[in-house]
């Protein structure tokens, strides 16, 4: 959501009104307002108005909040109830959150639900999880896939897989 500096008033006005008659994206873009102007706590509460409306993108921007906040237990939960809404970003955050705790099943699991939702960061993040765990195909794949949705560093993991494996000419295109 890119709104110019000076219509921010009129778009948070918009958002009020809509959320305050139980629209759910409207109280997530609310809550992007309110946390760009360093209002936590009532972004914190228009994420959650989101979030219990059912949006998606609510639940997943109160998992990043409450995640820089240092809150790892409502993020975690808050990303799972994204993931569960449909949120590819919810995926992949809870993803990264439980890699970071060394889940790597469950990390899997997050990953590949975000990659069925073509998340590039996500797609390149599950290629790792597999080429550690010695799924070399499985690993490759996915970073094809991250890099033909755009993101670099699939490109660059196929490019340093390919090397290893003796294919100079694959790793230089990738």
């Amino acid at each position: 959501m890119l709104i110019k500096h000076d219509h921010r008033a009129a778009a948070e006005l918009a958002f009020s009104r809509a959320d305050r008659v139980g629209d759910g994206p409207a109280a997530a873009n609310l809550g992007m307002l309110l946390e760009y102007r360093g209002e936590l706590v009532q972004a914190e509460s228009a994420y959650r108005r989101a979030e219990q409306r059912g949006c998606a993108a609510g639940a997943s921007r109160l998992g990043r909040l409450l995640a820089n906040r240092g809150d790892l237990a409502g993020a975690e939960a808050a990303y799972r109830r994204s993931a569960e809404l449909g949120d590819a970003d919810g995926a992949f955050n809870l993803g990264v959150l439980l890699a970071e705790r060394n889940e790597l099943v469950e990390a899997e699991a997050a990953f590949r639900l975000a990659d069925e939702q073509r998340h590039p960061a996500a797609t390149s993040n599950l290629g790792v999880l597999l080429e550690h765990r010695g799924d070399l195909s499985g690993a490759e794949a996915a970073y094809r896939r991250a890099d033909e949705r755009g993101d670099p560093y699939g490109a660059f993991n196929l490019g340093a897989m390919l090397e290893h494996r003796g294919d100079v000419f694959g790793a230089r295109a990738a």
